[in-house]
């Protein structure tokens, strides 16, 4: 997942967002006992990382994403949550990576659409 905010995204991408969003909606047929992710759980930071785009990259506001998504997943600690904060933390970091402020634009631009997709997927699969 990590090779897609840095190098872009394709086809697979796409396709473990479909999984992952199906999953998080609790609708995975290979999960017997999963506690699904809401909606709500994700729309606050949903919301900013829309902000940032609409106002451009901003290193501050990235960083704090981190804590705000740790944060809006421990509230009501399920297992989709917990796996949210595993793969969004590790795609935060892909973009903090890149050593010029222009590849972390590119790299958020990225995640951004990334998480635009499982976010899609999550709904389309009965998120509440």
């Amino acid at each position: 997942m990590v090779e897609w905010i840095r190098d872009g995204l394709n086809r697979e991408a796409i396709l473990y967002a479909e999984r992952f969003g199906r999953c998080l909606a609790g609708r995975d047929p290979d999960q017997k006992r999963y506690s699904a992710l809401t909606t709500s759980q994700i729309r606050n930071i949903y919301g900013e990382v829309e902000r940032m785009r609409m106002k451009g990259f901003d290193l501050s506001a990235m960083l704090l994403l981190k804590p705000r998504l740790t944060y809006a997943t421990s509230r009501n600690a399920t297992d989709g949550s917990k796996d949210f904060n595993k793969v969004f933390i590790r795609a935060i970091d892909a973009i903090l990576e890149a050593k010029e402020e222009s590849e972390q634009a590119q790299r958020f631009e990225r995640f951004a659409d990334f998480f635009e997709a499982v976010l899609a997927y999550h709904r389309a699969y009965g998120g509440k």
